[in-house]
């Protein structure tokens, strides 16, 4: 097999600490190409290739759309774009949003799987919820090596977390242990590990719609990763579409709760300007209190 210089890193929470520990560790002559997407705000000031650069010995930079791939650099997705790899150079997208995040860490792994193959070695560091398992699982079908930082170490362990659970990872190691093993991938013409056999995706409908931009959902099961993809091209993965989802349950009870306790105060000031005649109006009252009684219990506000 070849060697795996195309090397790609995804991190999100934890990725300020977790990344420069990685790159200080990386030798000067590395003969393989790194790209780094981590999550960042569209507003970040975009200080992650000067932390990088300091680091270690590799320089660091903010990709440039169209720009040639070089051996011994470090790329790093912009802050709002998607990093996407094609051969011999990086496109930079402003396409849908992955996972909620742009740029998103899937977008790169399935990029340089399917424009590198077995060159790919995909790395997935500490983060939450499980952007970058679908890519790393991409990365797995194209013959790439995998590895993850040991959940029990991460700062956030639930990205790499979900990898182990998701797909057979090749490499679960402690941060300390994965530029040696960078390394070693990037000159070796062997992996040192066997990834497992390819797995065809399964699509299938749903009921789902898409926290982005409310368009209908399919389901693509990938072994024991599921993910929801819609028509305009949003990807959201099983653990962000709960959290989604609950976030949006969670809202809507608080505007629920806003308005009843508005709608309450209107009631009342009719009910002293009709007077204490108006049966009706008092039956309104007793049942949109008893609602308000029931939105405060779901939002917590009953405790307070």
């Amino acid at each position: 097999m070849p060697a795996r210089d195309i090397i790609v890193i995804g991190a999100s929470a934890g990725g300020f600490e977790a990344l420069p520990a990685l790159m200080a560790n990386l030798p000067a002559e590395l003969p393989a190409a790194v790209f780094v997407t981590m999550h960042v705000s569209e507003r970040s000031q975009g200080i992650l290739p000067q932390l990088l650069s300091r680091a270690g010995p590799l320089l660091a930079a903010h990709a440039v759309d169209g720009e040639p791939i070089r051996a011994g650099r470090i790329y790093i997705a912009p802050p709002d774009y998607h990093l996407v790899l094609e051969p011999g150079r990086i496109l930079l997208s402003h396409g849908p949003k992955e996972n909620l995040q742009r740029p998103c860490i899937n977008v790169m792994f399935r990029s340089a799987a399917a424009s590198y193959g077995e060159r790919v070695a995909g790395v997935l560091l500490t983060g939450m919820l499980d952007d970058g398992v679908a890519g790393l699982w991409e990365v797995q079908q194209h013959h790439g090596t995998t590895i993850v930082q040991d959940p029990e170490e991460a700062t956030y362990r639930a990205m790499p977390e979900n990898a182990v659970r998701g797909l057979n990872v090749q490499y679960i190691a402690r941060l300390d242990e994965i530029p040696a093993l960078l390394t070693q991938l990037s000159v070796s013409d062997q992996t040192l590990s066997v990834p497992g056999e390819p797995v065809w995706p399964i699509v299938e409908n749903t009921n789902q719609a898409c926290p982005e931009c409310g368009g209908a959902m399919t389901s693509v099961r990938m072994g024991r990763i599921r993910e929801y993809r819609c028509h305009v091209g949003h990807r959201v993965g099983l653990q962000t579409m709960i959290v989604e989802k609950s976030r949006t349950i969670e809202r809507l009870i608080e505007v629920a709760l806003s308005q009843s306790e508005e709608l309450l105060s209107l009631l009342h000031i009719a009910q002293n300007e009709l007077g204490p005649d108006s049966s009706e109006l008092e039956m309104e009252i007793a049942k949109r209190t008893s609602q308000r009684e029931v939105l405060r219990r779901l939002s917590g506000n009953d405790k307070q």
